[in-house]
């Protein structure tokens, strides 16, 4: 079910002041258009853009996964029976493919399109709680409730022996060329950086992430910069290559910080804390814009190519374009 109100691809216009960059110790609070918020029918876990920058699918309690139009909140499609809760969700480069992580320990490849099943197997013996597919959609990455994160084929062969950590693995995501694979654990204080041929640990930097079933992992386009959200409200900016950290900045909160996503361009990160989402200038890390609150806490966010944002909080899925609330240097899409 579809709340009232559409996206408003064309928004009012608005002063420069009010979309200049606000200081990390004056927070702006902004009226914005009316989002599209959709009643996700039971509480959500994970949600990912395709790559057509249409379409949202979103996976969590209620042990299906959905596809919706961004254009109007509707369904598109038939549901997709995962038979157990999705606890994380990842689509393809190439548009064809979406992944799930269950709850059962499985992961269920489907057609993006069709929806038909196109391949499940057991890739672990807990809740699978990260997903990830390589760039050049050959590749499965996952992480698990039992302390360790793999990699698979797509048929679901084992290609690297389970690489252990000292506790519940929140976050397997590939580096941008495919070469390597970021893990975040909860509690142990530790975001690893492995190579992806060979499994062999190249960098542990102590970073605490949020609890379990969330995304604090986004890589830049470069492949040697990685971003991480600590529990405490930090982003921890890593340069992989280098083995060292770069710099660390606070967000607009410190309640329960839990997953950030990328802007395509690599000129900003959405941040949540708690049951709101600010945006962060990923050079100079002062915040811009406006900060989004949602009724509930939130568990994942993602953004399209064309800087559509979409949040997972509670039972709803809440779409909103970002045009018009940043400035427009920072949403520029390519013509």
């Amino acid at each position: 079910m579809v709340s009232t109100g559409r996206v408003e691809r064309t928004m009012l216009m608005r002063t420069q002041e009010s979309s200049e960059i606000s200081s990390s110790s004056s927070i702006v609070h902004r009226e914005e258009a009316k989002p599209i918020v959709i009643d996700g029918r039971d509480v959500i876990h994970s949600v990912a853009f395709l790559v057509d920058g249409k379409h949202v699918v979103s996976g969590g309690e209620e042990q299906n996964i959905r596809r919706w139009r961004i254009e109007d909140g509707t369904e598109a499609g038939a549901p997709m029976d995962a038979g157990s809760a999705v606890y994380a969700l990842a689509v393809s480069q190439d548009g064809k493919l979406i992944v799930g992580g269950t709850k059962a320990g499985l992961v269920t490849v489907w057609n993006a399109e069709s929806h038909s099943k196109v391949t499940e197997f057991k890739a672990h013996g807990n809740e699978v709680y990260a997903v990830d597919v390589s760039p050049d959609t050959t590749k499965i990455a996952t992480g698990s409730d039992d302390k360790t994160a793999c990699v698979w084929s797509l048929s679901g062969k084992q290609l690297l022996n389970h690489l252990k950590h000292d506790y519940h693995v929140v976050a397997a995501k590939f580096s941008p060329n495919g070469r390597l694979i970021a893990t975040a654990t909860h509690y142990s204080a530790s975001v690893r950086v492995y190579d992806g041929q060979n499994g062999s640990l190249l960098v542990d930097f102590p970073v605490r992430v949020g609890s379990w079933r969330n995304h604090p992992l986004a890589w830049a386009s470069n492949s040697k910069q990685l971003f991480a959200l600590s529990y405490d409200g930090n982003i921890h900016s890593v340069d992989v290559s280098a083995k060292t950290a770069l710099s660390k900045w606070r967000i607009h909160g410190t309640n329960n910080a839990t997953c950030i996503a990328m802007a395509s361009n690599g000129t900003f990160i959405a941040a949540s804390s708690g049951s709101s989402v600010s945006f962060w200038d990923t050079t100079s890390q002062e915040q811009i814009g406006a900060v989004f609150e949602h009724a509930y806490g939130v568990e994942s966010t993602a953004m399209s190519p064309n800087y559509d944002l979409v949040t997972s909080a509670g039972k709803e899925i809440t779409l909103r374009a970002l045009c018009g609330f940043l400035p427009s240097h920072y949403v520029s899409v390519p013509t």
